[in-house]
């Protein structure tokens, strides 16, 4: 009989830590509970072994090469032809679902003239990054580059290779786009 009773009473424990346990953790998930380090917010669920879904999406929903484009992100005379050390301006629209309230963007691109050469590669050493808050489930977020193509290259149809992702969601968008220059 008192077999029974530590055995009762070690189950008992067992149950009370492991709810305990997912109790923290959960308040931890919906941002109840945080933890720092020297004054930084880390999150402790930023691990891929515990079975939090992170669902959501990130897409380029518009894309336009133009002349130039304004502080609003407006196209301003959208064109696909364009002259050698002439600056070639996009701009485009990144649909993204937010995560726990935020969202985190990083741009990275190619561009590849006609005979297969790269002639611009914004990798993750050099890409942009963007970081914020969001109150919605999705945002959509403008951005816009550009580039110059010298005198010297190919004339023909160059490619533009982009590669959005977001890292808290695990997501990449990729999108390819062609543009004569000479």
């Amino acid at each position: 009989m008192n077999l029974k009773g530590n055995i009762t009473e070690i189950m008992v424990m067992l149950i009370v830590a492991a709810l305990t346990s997912a109790l923290i953790l959960s308040l931890v998930h919906f941002g109840v509970l945080s933890v720092r380090a020297e004054n930084e917010e880390v999150s402790i669920l930023n691990t891929e072994f515990i079975p939090f879904g992170r669902e959501g999406y990130l897409t380029v929903k518009e894309f336009n090469f133009c002349s130039s484009i304004d502080e609003n992100y407006n196209c301003l005379e959208p064109k696909e032809d364009f002259n050698f050390n002439e600056p070639v301006h996009f701009r485009f629209v990144v649909e993204s679902s937010s995560y726990n309230g935020e969202i985190i963007l990083a741009e990275n691109y190619r561009l590849i003239d006609p005979n297969g050469n790269v002639l611009l590669d914004v990798d993750e050493k050099s890409n942009y990054n963007l970081d914020l808050k969001s109150s919605g489930d999705t945002e959509l977020i403008y951005f816009k580059d550009y580039f110059v193509v010298n005198f010297g290259a190919p004339t023909g149809e160059y490619t533009l290779e982009l590669l959005m992702e977001n890292p808290l969601l695990t997501k990449n968008a990729a999108l390819v786009k062609k543009v004569r220059i000479g």
